[in-house]
């Protein structure tokens, strides 16, 4: 092979490497992301009290000092939470109590959404409306028993029994 045939080949050559390292790259990513959606990807952390999850940053402002025997399973890689909690007390002021018990309506989210740092800055239907996580604690469908909206929280309470779920962030590539 000349030495003008190198010179043509080699840009060649590097241009392929290239584009084969971004599509394989490009793969891994996109892998990555349907990762971060698998349950397994949860940590279950617990907290004797309301501010003692919040000294250590476990927990929203919403929950109360006073609150027992705090669960929360969260999303190592998203924005979803299961919580349940023990306390005496009445949801807090603050949160929106829903017109129809477990379907809140898209004003009645964008309202509670809009008050919270994770959820105000983007659109209702970027975020979910069901958990996709698991607890032992946590009875599958409860979101249908959601009462109020506490900022981001789907939050229902029975006989000093609190449960929340925290809507994960879904509108990767939305327009």
């Amino acid at each position: 092979m000349s030495a003008h045939s190198h010179r043509r080949v080699a840009p060649r050559l590097v241009i392929a490497v290239l584009v084969s390292g971004l599509a394989l790259a490009g793969c891994g990513w996109v892998e990555d992301i349907g990762d971060s959606m698998d349950p397994s990807n949860s940590k279950e952390r617990h907290a004797e009290t309301g501010a003692e999850g919040k000294e250590s940053e476990l927990l929203a402002d919403w929950v109360p000092d006073e609150a027992r025997d705090v669960h929360v399973m969260q999303r190592t890689t998203g924005s979803e939470r299961l919580l349940t909690f023990e306390y005496d007390g009445a949801v807090p002021q603050d949160c929106l109590q829903i017109e129809v018990t477990g379907k809140p309506t898209e004003e009645e989210l964008a309202q509670a959404y809009a008050t919270d740092l994770r959820t105000r800055d983007s659109q209702v239907e970027e975020w979910s409306t069901e958990p996709t996580l698991e607890a032992d604690w946590w009875p599958v469908g409860h979101e249908a028993a959601t009462t109020h909206l506490c900022g981001r929280w789907w939050v229902s309470a029975d006989d000093g029994t609190f449960h929340a779920f925290a809507a994960e962030f879904t509108g990767f590539g939305q327009e």
